[in-house]
């Protein structure tokens, strides 16, 4: 994975204010987010496809 790369994709999907997004991520992509956004909540899809990505329902909220 490019962190690079990634980081400016996490940066593009939650830019517009929204707190809540459904990303596509891979095992490495969903566990980098959750070091880099701790206080992210997760909760996990139902998966469609067969590949490499799950769908993921990523809430970056700030909750007390």
């Amino acid at each position: 994975m490019n962190k690079q790369a990634f980081d400016e994709f996490l940066l593009e999907s939650f830019k517009d204010g929204r707190s809540i997004r459904e990303l596509r991520l891979t095992d490495e992509e969903a566990n980098y987010v959750k070091i880099k956004i701790p206080r992210a909540k997760f909760k996990r899809m139902q998966d469609c496809e067969h590949t490499s990505k799950k769908w993921y329902e990523v809430d970056t909220r700030r909750f007390n």
